[in-house]
């Protein structure tokens, strides 16, 4: 884990150089995030997380950046997993925008969250201005330990900015609506051999295999999402408050799976059919996430 910090910490600081022909501004900030959620759902217990940041952002619209997710529960402290981010934005025709982005992760490896067992992502966003709010819409596909996930995001939001000397505001109201495929629900599995015998007979080695499968894994409208960030810059620093109320739909079920193999023959022993813990009580979460950054 230390060489890949090692790497990342050498890339991020060393990358500037590279480019001088546009200007760098570098950003360092401290974020608290109070609760992890993800498409609407949150654990029983809450999973707050201190996270350090680094961020290199240019005028061509190139951002590089990286953040430290250090799991902050007062009692179970401790590095969760790391995120590398690159996006660039760019203009396709007037009022018409794009980006493109990617993130690696880096896990303790065995981070309890979602998004710190991921492998990757790559996504995208395509927005379009009427100059009284902006449509938006948000793409990623997502890579774990079960197969590859696709989301997307639609929605509006419109900024409200003004300025007084070196003093800088700005208001963001959104509205989203998140539609996600369900594999990362089948990551779960269970293998134990056996080798007993039966009845006095020779022991046949056997196989017990629980598995996790979504009764429908496709695109599926997962959740609202309404914020209002608020962020207060001035030359040297800025201070953000982001906060969101997430609306979670359509409760996901499961089924367990259990077949046992013997001599190549695959036999199912039961279905089961599951709620997981987080799909039971679909309540609205609020949560949100504070910001504090200097400039350079």
């Amino acid at each position: 884990m230390k060489k890949y910090l090692y790497l990342i910490a050498l890339g991020l600081f060393c990358f500037p150089s590279f480019s001088q022909e546009k200007k760098w501004t570098t950003y360092l900030g401290m974020n608290y995030l109070n609760n992890y959620v993800y498409n609407g759902r949150s654990d029983s217990l809450n999973a707050p997380y201190l996270i350090p940041s680094i961020t290199f952002e240019n005028e061509n619209g190139l951002t590089l950046n990286s953040d430290l997710y250090y799991f902050f529960d007062g009692k179970n402290n401790g590095f969760d997993f790391l995120e590398v981010n690159a996006e660039y934005e760019f203009n396709i025709f007037k009022n018409a925008s794009g980006g493109v982005n990617g993130t690696k992760f880096f896990s303790n490896g065995k981070s309890d969250s979602f998004i710190g067992n991921l492998s990757y992502t790559l996504g995208g966003n395509l927005n379009y201005d009427f100059n009284g709010f902006d449509f938006n819409t948000y793409f990623d596909f997502l890579k774990g330990s079960a197969s590859l996930d696709s989301r997307i995001s639609p929605g509006i939001e419109k900024t409200i900015s003004w300025e007084k000397g070196n003093r800088y505001f700005e208001l963001n109201p959104s509205f989203y609506a998140v539609f996600s495929t369900l594999n990362y629900f089948e990551s779960y599995s269970n293998t134990r051999k056996l080798n007993r015998p039966k009845n006095g007979a020779l022991a046949r080695p056997s196989t017990i295999t629980t598995n996790t499968l979504v009764t429908n894994p496709g695109l599926t409208f997962m959740a609202y999402e309404i914020s209002l960030p608020i962020t207060y810059e001035t030359d040297k620093f800025g201070l953000s408050i982001i906060p969101t109320y997430a609306i979670p739909k359509n409760p996901i079920s499961t089924n367990e799976i259990t077949t046992s193999t013997v001599a190549g023959r695959v036999t199912t022993l039961s279905t089961i059919v599951d709620v997981p813990y987080t799909e039971r009580f679909l309540n609205p979460v609020f949560f949100g996430q504070i910001n504090l950054y200097l400039k350079f």
